[in-house]
């Protein structure tokens, strides 16, 4: 039996999501929160297989509890369910440890089966999410340089950086301070070798894929 709990502020979601389930044999809800605070108790307290979570929710944005959470819940999978299609926020719950990211739009009586997806293993997207991710990639401009000569942390904001975003979007994105941000940009410089993020985007160093 895959356990399920449902985090999302709207009172008929979550209810509709548990009707829908309540259909599966394989498949229990057992529980759902509407906040940040209600459902870490509730998680913590229940040790799901699968979670359901919306991105935005009264006290805090559910990425940020999945981040919190993953190494308390080391077995539970994460499978984001939200009217967000946008790159930033599909990106930022994906590094914050969401396995799955699913578009409210399109899931009308699919949501069984992506949880048995995620239970055995996979990822599942809706089809328009992982559109925008492949595009928001081909945009991307990738470094040519050995893997080791930036940090992981550096190279997700250098990803996100040669994108165009200012240091408070890429904090957002990846849940730290500006200040930390500009810290690691400057890291990222000084072992490229260059000063500029526009000298960044000219350099040799990159090619666009």
């Amino acid at each position: 039996m895959i356990r399920v709990f449902v985090v999302d502020d709207h009172t008929l979601m979550r209810e509709s999501i548990s009707n829908e389930l309540a259909r599966e044999e394989d498949i229990t809800v057992v529980g759902s929160a509407s906040s940040v605070a209600e459902a870490r108790l509730g998680l913590l307290s229940t040790t799901p297989d699968v979670v359901i979570i919306d991105l935005v929710l009264p006290d805090g944005s559910g990425s940020s509890l999945i981040a919190a959470l993953r190494s308390e819940l080391p077995t539970t999978d994460f499978l984001v369910l939200s009217a967000y299609e946008d790159y930033d926020r599909i990106y930022g719950a994906i590094l914050a440890g969401a396995v799955g990211y699913l578009g409210k739009a399109y899931m009308t009586g699919a949501l069984a089966t992506s949880i048995r997806e995620v239970h055995a293993g996979g990822s599942p997207m809706s089809s328009q999410i992982a559109r925008k991710v492949i595009q928001a990639f081909h945009n991307i401009v990738k470094p040519q340089m050995p893997v080791g000569k930036l940090s992981d942390r550096e190279q997700q904001i250098l990803h996100i950086l040669v994108t165009g975003r200012s240091y408070k979007e890429i904090a957002t994105t990846l849940f730290i301070s500006v200040e930390t941000v500009r810290t690691h940009v400057r890291n990222i410089y000084r072992k490229l070798q260059i000063h500029s993020a526009e000298e960044l985007k000219k350099s040799d160093i990159f090619r666009v894929v």
